[in-house]
């Protein structure tokens, strides 16, 4: 059975499918998971909680533990997270001893794929740099980062809430972003990247996003 999401970060739709799926006892080995990038241009939520669930089903089958895990470990670019998280959410569903065994390969892999999450995160907020740009006449602070995982949106939902810059956009290889001091849009990324990255003049940086149809 292939099971598609929205995006590759699509853990709201993960959790109401896996719901649907343990609902009709289907199990992991007879589920294919899918997910294609987001061609869209969305408006994102200011809390950054993506992955809230307002499924009560969802809420009633599916750990609070295993939510809060799963939201991380959606972001990660293994390809078969999703896979793994049905496989493992299925086992404690129908093994309830399995939560406290701690050295299970599968729980193991996923509180390990987590971490490197949350590492990504830290590492995207601290490393980020913005420089200054006019763009379309309106100052707009700049930033290029490349993400070890899906982290993009969950740190732009973070930078909107805070002190930074009035006017910012931050591309990255899997959305562009831009916030201008009320709403934050995430868009399709930028294909093809100028080559080299490094090294254009602001001039270079200026004249790239101004031709962006979305900005």
């Amino acid at each position: 059975m292939q099971v598609p999401l929205s995006d590759p970060v699509d853990v709201a739709g993960f959790h109401n499918e896996a719901t649907r799926l343990l609902a009709r006892q289907v199990p992991p080995g007879e589920v294919r998971w899918s997910a294609e990038p987001a061609q869209d241009v969305a408006e994102e939520p200011l809390d950054g909680e993506r992955a809230a669930i307002r499924n009560r089903a969802a809420r009633a089958i599916i750990p609070q533990s295993f939510i809060r895990m799963s939201e991380l470990v959606v972001l990660h670019r293994d390809a078969d997270r999703f896979d793994l998280l049905y496989r493992s959410l299925w086992r404690l569903v129908y093994e309830p001893e399995l939560k406290n065994d701690f050295g299970d390969a599968d729980l193991v892999r996923l509180r390990q794929m987590a971490q490197a999450v949350r590492r990504d995160i830290q590492k995207m907020k601290t490393r980020l740099v913005f420089r200054p740009l006019d763009v379309r006449g309106e100052p707009t602070a700049f930033a290029w980062y490349e993400p070890a995982h899906y982290v993009s949106e969950t740190v732009g939902a973070w930078l909107a809430r805070g002190d930074g810059p009035v006017r910012w956009v931050l591309l990255t290889p899997d959305r562009s972003m831009r916030w201008d001091g009320e709403k934050l849009l995430s868009a399709p990324a930028v294909a093809p990247l100028p080559d080299p990255l490094v090294g254009r003049s602001e001039r270079e940086w200026a004249a790239m996003l101004d031709a962006m149809p979305w900005l």
